[in-house]
């Protein structure tokens, strides 16, 4: 018969075998993945200073816009294309360096679609930033006044 310390101690690595198991089983989880794999390949360490923008683009009944263009520009430099949207909507900007404080301006373009926001703003200070920016395509309103003509007589 074994002694009570070393059954203690093979209860212990038992739990601990559990627990580690169970935290790599939830690690590789489908729902963990779809999170991670976003901006999982990243070729930069979080330390260099820089931007990666990600987002969707869907339309009014909640589908992905096809080929819709994603600019980026800064304070004082006109804007760059940064991504261009899959078929269900989704892009991931590359990695782009920003070596100080910049003032960071997103939008989104297609031609014949208005788009909701207008445009992301924000001040990127020194630092490495993953940002996530939405947009919802729509086709513009046109409003289309009478014109009312009276008689001379």
């Amino acid at each position: 018969m074994k002694s009570p310390g070393i059954q203690l101690k093979m209860l212990l690595a038992w739990a601990a075998l559990v627990i580690v198991l169970v935290l790599v089983g939830w690690y590789f989880s489908p729902s963990q993945r779809k999170s991670r794999d976003r901006l999982a390949d990243t070729p930069v360490p979080q330390a260099t200073p820089g931007l990666f923008v990600y987002g969707t683009v869907r339309d009014l009944s909640g589908a992905g816009v096809e080929n819709a263009y994603i600019y980026r520009s800064y304070a004082s430099y006109p804007g760059d294309l940064l991504a261009m949207t899959d078929a269900g909507g989704n892009y991931l900007s590359d990695f782009y360096s920003i070596p100080g404080d910049e003032m960071i301006t997103i939008w989104a373009n297609k031609t014949g679609l208005v788009f909701e926001p207008d445009k992301y703003y924000w001040r990127h200070y020194f630092g490495y930033e993953q940002v996530e920016c939405n947009f919802l395509a729509q086709l513009p309103w046109v409003t289309y006044l009478p014109i009312v003509v009276k008689e001379l007589k």
